[in-house]
């Protein structure tokens, strides 16, 4: 019998990209970005998935998955998820554990991020704190004294809180979800109300077009912080937290629209503004995993 390679794989499925690595106890290495592409389905993705993790390791020791969605963590299974349409009650933990021949453990992409913050200290090991991810969606945990707290399964899904009861119709069957008034396809639509000839732009360049104190630009940065504040007004309410962490795709421009989230929220809160962001890192998401399929196989 083949001995594991001591390598723990860590794999962020992203509802645009996914990000694989593997962690040793030198540090993670990322090894590959792969767009995820929702439409071909997850056995597809998979396949890829597990191809190129065998081209450098062929006993790994683990494999953890950090998902955007709901997952059914006792099952191995992504019961569903926005960003994903058509992924649905799907045995992610089974089949690849299958492919790849090693356990499998799967969480949130949230949760897994999470875990790489407080595996590395940079969230507190005692308090009450909320982590909150900002990308093509919203993510969100609850942590309690360095423990993820998931409540009957799901806690933590903050970008379906609604913040505008009639508002937005959501792919996850409601309206007016913060994540379609604070996530990426929401600042692209700010954008393009106050732009004149905005066809397609991104996240990206609308930060390059606030850089350079374009109107457009810090116009749909300040509706988004607004829509921002009023989210986080609404989680200080309900937690009364010591603080909240950030992080995401979204983040790196924080500095054009935290100041209006905060601004909104001490417009609708007397509590302390304690919102924190962590050091933006393209791969902390499958590090996480990593580290969480490392825990599990101890």
């Amino acid at each position: 019998m083949q001995a594991n390679s001591g390598m723990h794989w860590g794999i962020d499925i992203g509802g645009t990209t996914t990000i694989i690595g593997y962690l040793k106890p030198d540090g993670f290495f990322k090894t590959a970005t792969l767009e995820t592409n929702p439409i071909s389905g997850p056995d597809s993705l998979l396949k890829s998935i597990s191809r190129i993790i065998d081209e450098t390791d062929h006993a790994p020791y683990s494999a953890g998955v950090g998902i955007a969605g709901l997952v059914e963590r006792s099952e191995g299974m992504l019961v569903s998820s926005p960003n994903l349409p058509g992924w649905k009650d799907y045995p992610i933990r089974g089949n690849l554990s299958s492919m790849l021949n090693c356990p499998v453990a799967i969480d949130n992409d949230c949760n897994v991020f999470a875990l790489g913050a407080i595996e590395s200290s940079s969230i507190p090991d005692s308090g009450l704190w909320l982590m909150i991810t900002l990308g093509t969606g919203i993510g969100g945990t609850i942590i309690h004294d360095g423990t993820i707290l998931y409540g009957s399964g799901y806690a933590g899904e903050f970008g379906h809180m609604a913040v505008e009861a009639s508002g937005k119709k959501c792919l996850c069957g409601s309206t007016g979800c913060w994540e379609k008034y604070a996530a990426s396809e929401a600042l692209i639509d700010y954008y393009k109300k106050y732009a004149k000839h905005a066809i397609y732009i991104s996240p990206k360049e609308i930060a390059h077009q606030a850089s350079l104190k374009r109107y457009a630009a810090l116009k749909a940065f300040e509706e988004f912080g607004t829509w921002l504040g009023i989210g986080l007004t609404s989680l200080y309410h309900c937690f009364s937290p010591d603080g909240v962490f950030m992080a995401g795709g979204l983040m790196g421009a924080s500095e054009f629209f935290l100041k209006h989230a905060e601004t909104e929220f001490h417009r609708r809160c007397t509590r302390t503004w304690k919102v924190n962001v962590l050091p933006s890192s393209s791969d902390a998401g499958a590090e996480g995993a990593a580290i969480m399929g490392r825990n599990r196989t101890k």
